[in-house]
């Protein structure tokens, strides 16, 4: 037992925990808390951003790219409300965040009274976009509450965790017991789920693995490859989960998304020919499965941390709620002394619908294949990539070859915008030594433009490739093919990029041409300072030469 405040005590839990960096913004609420971190003597980096939707952006690009929890701090009310669509895309494309947040003192909750930044009822708010939120009434629940939520990050699927802690309890000494961490346990199959699946594999000829998106949290990627070439199954990676599994790896089929925005995609003619889909730590999303009409085989095996996804959009053969890392690892050892037969031709089969994809793309975009191509060329195999809502992220959820886990990032949950910017500076904040490339789009740029100055400020020195058409080209594009080119709203008057990066100190430069641009990019990845490129695209991306 000893006798601390509230703050100073939270500060060394978070410690314990292993967090070592915070994004958020200082208030009227949380002083007492900015206090505990600065006589905390470095052991906590904190990052200040110039909005709360930016700070939560941060957080998430630092999670999802590190594996480990991002941490949100904000203030009562407003600043608590600027966070939310931050927190919603973490909680769509499940990231782990946990979101500390204030509230007015203990007496004066719930009265209505007026008080300063008062909200009507803040967790409520924040219901709809966390899976996990508490007020903590009490100093003696604060620290269990905090352990609590670390639990649920490291072992439920990953969505953010709200705390909200009265600004009094903050300041206030209060005496806390010094309890140890609480253990963490992944949860794996029991034998009886263990046996379906390996029955299934036995008996499976041409298998086949969904790669899903809670995979990165989950394991080592290397044992997802082993479970591949052990199978000899080729790999589909799911909406968001692009960079778990090498698509230069001979069993890599590449992502599963088709249509919509996405082209053509011959898996989806592939899918249903397979006998077995294991489904690894998937969700099977909605908008990229069942909307556009993909079909999966009878035998279907699927492996994910939240109950409520088990055949939610497809019968299954076999579902368990577990880790799909601990899985892949049981399966391992059941199966290493194993000969796992396919059928005959079905390695050939597979290089072949591998050269179609690529022949398929080349067809539908070969502009845009180009350009791509071209980029990834220069950049480094571990080079993280953050991608806005635009026309050059749905080709390159397809067209970009990704080689590392965690290196590929875009808001794929909820698709909003603004993401990518923020997200790239959390992603440098966490991996201070791997080059990071922000790809967005003129419009999305602008939502979060101001924190070229956190940028500078904490010398995150990431490279911003900003694609200027002077529109919101995707809804433009739209208007174009199914409205009779009537445009109303998509047409942008934007500033001068470069003279607002110069203002803040950072090299600008603007290219017309995919040729200006491949010795510009190099250079700047090499530079390890903050760039900001603008692409003029005056027709859109599939006319950039």
């Amino acid at each position: 037992m000893s006798k601390q405040t509230g703050a100073e005590a939270l500060v060394e839990r978070l410690c314990l925990h292993g967090v070592d960096l915070l994004f958020g913004i200082i208030s009227i609420h949380n002083l007492d808390l900015f206090d505990a971190l600065f006589r905390a003597h470095g052991k906590l980096r904190h990052i200040g951003g110039r909005t709360e939707l930016a700070c939560g952006f941060m957080a998430d690009g630092y999670a999802r790219s590190s594996g480990r929890p991002g941490i949100l701090l904000t203030s009562t009310g407003p600043g608590a409300a600027n966070s939310m669509h931050s927190v919603g895309e973490a909680y769509h494309s499940s990231s782990p965040l946990l979101h500390l947040t204030t509230a007015i003192p203990r007496k004066l909750k719930g009265r209505g009274l007026g008080q300063t930044h008062e909200p009507r009822d803040q967790l409520q708010m924040f219901q709809s976009v966390s899976g996990h939120v508490k007020h903590v009434c009490r100093p003696e629940s604060l620290l269990p509450i905090v352990d609590e939520a670390f639990v649920r990050l490291r072992t439920h699927r990953r969505r953010p965790a709200v705390i909200e802690i009265p600004t009094d309890l903050l300041g206030e000494p209060c005496e806390v017991e010094d309890n140890p961490l609480p253990a963490v346990k992944t949860l794996g199959a029991n034998q009886q789920q263990l046996d379906r699946i390996l029955e299934a594999i036995r008996h499976s000829r041409r298998p086949l693995i969904w790669a899903g998106e809670e995979i990165n949290y989950t394991l080592n990627n290397k044992i997802l490859a082993s479970l591949a070439e052990l199978l000899g199954a080729p790999v589909v990676t799911a909406d968001g989960a692009k960079d778990v599994f090498p698509e230069d790896h001979p069993l890599s089929l590449g992502t599963c998304l088709g249509q919509r925005i996405w082209g053509r995609n011959p898996i989806h003619e592939f899918i249903p020919r397979c006998d077995l889909v294991l489904a690894l730590g998937a969700g099977l999303l909605h908008r990229s499965t069942v909307e556009i009409g993909l079909q999966f085989p009878s035998q279907l095996v699927q492996v994910v941390l939240d109950r409520d996804y088990l055949g939610r959009n497809y019968p299954i053969s076999t579902g368990i709620v577990a880790d799909a890392g601990v899985v892949m690892q049981q399966l391992l050892k059941e199966l290493r002394s194993e000969f796992v037969a396919v059928e005959h031709g079905y390695q050939a089969e597979i290089q072949q619908l591998r050269e179609r994809i690529r022949r398929d793309l080349e067809e539908q975009w070969p502009t845009e294949m180009r350009v791509l191509n071209v980029i990834r060329s220069v950049l480094p195999r571990e080079t993280i990539t953050c991608w806005d809502t635009t026309v050059p992220t749905s080709r390159a959820s397809r067209s970009f070859e990704v080689y590392q886990p965690r290196t590929f990032i875009n808001p794929f949950g909820w698709v909003g915008i603004g993401f990518s910017f923020p997200a790239a500076l959390g992603a440098k904040a966490a991996n201070p030594k791997t080059p990071v490339v922000c790809f967005s789009g003129d419009g999305g740029f602008q939502y979060c433009l101001s924190e070229l100055a956190t940028a500078v400020q904490y010398k995150l020195n990431v490279t911003i490739v900003l694609f200027n058409d002077n529109a919101w080209g995707v809804l433009k594009e739209m208007q174009k093919v199914g409205y009779g080119g009537r445009y109303l709203g998509t047409n942008l008057l934007n500033p001068d990029f470069q003279k607002i990066a110069g203002a803040y100190g950072i090299a600008a430069v603007r290219v017309n041409s995919l040729a200006q641009l491949l010795p510009v990019l190099e250079k700047a990845i090499s530079s390890d300072e903050t760039n900001l490129i603008e692409v003029i695209i005056p027709e859109g991306f599939s006319r950039f030469h």
